[in-house]
């Protein structure tokens, strides 16, 4: 397709022309399907990164550049949305393997210092939300290190009580992160 093609195309397309948008998809979906598969090797992800893709290209129609190549700026929409699902997967293993699990053993891929940080970040401005003894009761045990045995016995209660709300704390940070990851 030419340039002179796409310009008219982009130019329809900024109009909010629906023809123009779906004669786009025709034309370059198989191409950034295979570009995204290549790059994540998976045949549903790459299919939902297209759908993103188009979604982002009609929500940004009116920034799309008419004397830019649209196959390139649809390439690097695709680029950004292959990065944010590689960043997702990380976000799902760090808050997986760190908070959710307790382990303290961060492996190489999720010791990035900016995303770690922020997950840590979004993990402990949810935190602060819980009920303030469910909160107490977690910190003790996911920052503080005690077991459920010495949190009960500091805080005067029985380790079944300890157990409810620190699962309580974990189905609401799970749910929280889901919504806010996923």
């Amino acid at each position: 397709m030419s340039l002179s093609d796409d310009r008219t195309l982009v130019l329809d397309l900024r109009e909010g022309s629906a023809y123009a948008f779906s004669k786009i998809y025709t034309l370059y979906h198989k191409r950034i399907y295979n570009f995204c598969l290549h790059l994540i090797q998976s045949s549903d992800e790459a299919k939902e990164i297209v759908q993103k893709v188009f979604i982002a290209l009609w929500e940004q129609r009116l920034k799309v550049d008419e004397n830019q190549s649209l196959a390139s700026y649809l390439y690097s929409i695709a680029r950004y949305m292959v990065y944010q699902e590689f960043r997702q997967q990380v976000f799902k293993k760090a808050a997986c393997d760190y908070f959710l699990l307790g382990s303290n053993d961060l492996n190489e891929s999720t010791n990035d210092n900016v995303l770690y940080n922020e997950l840590l970040s979004f993990l402990e401005s949810e935190i602060e939300v819980l009920p303030e003894r469910q909160r107490e009761i977690f910190k003790l045990n996911r920052f503080s290190g005690l077991t459920y045995r010495q949190i009960a016995a500091k805080l005067n209660i029985t380790e079944n009580t300890v157990d409810t709300q620190i699962r309580r704390a974990l189905d609401f940070l799970r749910a929280k992160y889901k919504f806010h990851y996923h």
